[in-house]
């Protein structure tokens, strides 16, 4: 199908690429001691990218199956196109390794041990609603023009466990994510543990005055931040001044303990992914080292554009991540000596201005005195800029922690941070 589309369109003088992504998920969901939904669900896209009279046209289709309309439609596109883009079709190949082996998840072990989680509801009375859901996500990813073929495939799971509490008149919920190659129900709970612990303490919350504070800024909070303003280290935003980093690229824009990376083809990770989806070759990078911005991220059209190396970002990021410090996430905590742990942030669409790197989000986390945690803080707003947060630490974590794979993040110690509550 995808060779008679090719060819077809080839005898109207349109060179086209597709690139075809296979989803297949599996996802089991619980609430308590019931099973809510168990579904296998499994998608086929196909982008093409055509070149014709010199215009770029790129379609989305879900079947492929008439070749003749999607090339009326090309043809079509093009002629309503009245820029110069340039691109090109992928020049690479690239297989996919048959020896590694993808079992399919046993859903009924994972509902068996999922249900343990129950026990959680007797040790921490204060527990109503236990929910939650397991995902394994298959993704296969293929480039094809008339030349070149590349292939690649990627597994993990993808959970979430919900938890709501209940004490007097106050309720609090948690959401916990976790994503990994595999599911271990010891390692959730571990995880899980921790979390709980969290959660009781936080049902007696209170705010804090608005002043600067000394901040500990956890794994989880600190990737979010991260993963939500990845997209301030492309070309594409650097160029039409959309970035708070324009102009600054070979220029020292944080502090010197923060350097940050992007590491797709790093099998530690959750996935890793070999090209993008203009089949440009992935490779680990160094965005920012020590604190100086050393690389923009592109994708291949603005890589033709400004005549620069394409650095195999069409398709986002990958592992990207603060690289590691070596303290401990308690030893931190010690540091931190008086001051404020962040452990969650909400409102990342609305509360992050990308042009300018402005932050304001509502946070809850923890006072900390005499480097121990005495009291959980609630209706506090996390209130900088990436470029004042970053420049500001102290001390960078050892607890590197992915929330997704795209990126992950570590703890970070923070100085003269502006945390608004009202009291």
């Amino acid at each position: 199908m995808i060779n008679n589309l090719i060819s077809k369109a080839k005898e109207k003088n349109i060179d086209i690429e597709v690139n075809t992504k296979v989803n297949k998920e599996y996802k089991i969901e619980l609430l308590n001691y019931d099973l809510t939904s168990f579904d296998i669900c499994k998608s086929t896209n196909y982008q093409i990218k055509a070149l014709y009279n010199d215009k770029v046209v790129n379609l989305n289709y879900e079947n492929i199956s008439d070749p003749d309309e999607i090339i009326k439609t090309i043809i079509s596109h093009a002629s309503l196109i009245d820029n110069d883009n340039k691109n090109k079709l992928c020049e690479n190949d690239y297989l996919l390794d048959r020896n590694i082996k993808y079992e399919e998840p046993d859903f009924s072990k994972i509902k068996k041990e999922l249900l343990t989680l129950n026990e959680y509801r007797e040790k921490y009375p204060f527990i109503s609603n236990i929910d939650s859901y397991v995902g394994y996500i298959e993704v296969t990813n293929q480039i094809d023009n008339e030349k070149h073929h590349m292939e690649d495939k990627y597994m993990f799971y993808q959970m979430l466990f919900y938890f709501s509490a209940k004490k007097g008149d106050v309720t609090k919920t948690s959401y916990n994510y976790i994503y990994d190659k595999e599911f271990n129900v010891e390692k959730v709970k571990n995880k899980l543990e921790n979390s709980l612990n969290k959660l009781e303490l936080s049902l007696d919350a209170t705010s804090v005055k608005t002043n600067k504070y000394k901040v500990l800024l956890n794994n989880e909070s600190s990737n979010k931040l991260i993963s939500a303003l990845s997209d301030i280290f492309f070309e594409k935003l650097l160029d039409m001044k959309l970035s708070p980093l324009s102009g600054k690229l070979g220029e020292k824009i944080f502090s010197d303990k923060i350097t940050i990376v992007e590491e797709p083809v790093n099998d530690k990770f959750i996935v890793t992914k070999h090209f993008d989806k203009d089949g440009v070759l992935t490779y680990n990078k160094v965005i920012v080292e020590n604190g100086i911005f050393k690389t923009a991220l592109n994708n291949l059209e603005y890589a033709l554009k400004n005549n620069t190396k394409p650095t195999g970002n069409a398709s986002g990021t990958v592992n990207l991540h603060i690289k590691e410090g070596n303290k401990s996430y308690d030893e931190l905590v010690k540091m931190l000596d008086n001051g404020i742990i962040i452990n969650n942030i909400e409102g990342l669409h609305a509360g992050i201005n990308h042009q300018t790197g402005d932050i304001s989000l509502q946070s809850t986390g923890f006072i900390v005195e005499n480097g121990k945690i005495v009291k959980a803080l609630d209706m506090i707003i996390l209130q900088t800029n990436i470029i004042e947060l970053l420049t500001n630490v102290i001390e960078v974590g050892n607890d590197l922690y992915g929330i997704n794979p795209n990126s992950s993040s570590v703890s970070l110690l923070l100085d003269n941070i502006t945390i608004s509550g009202n009291l």
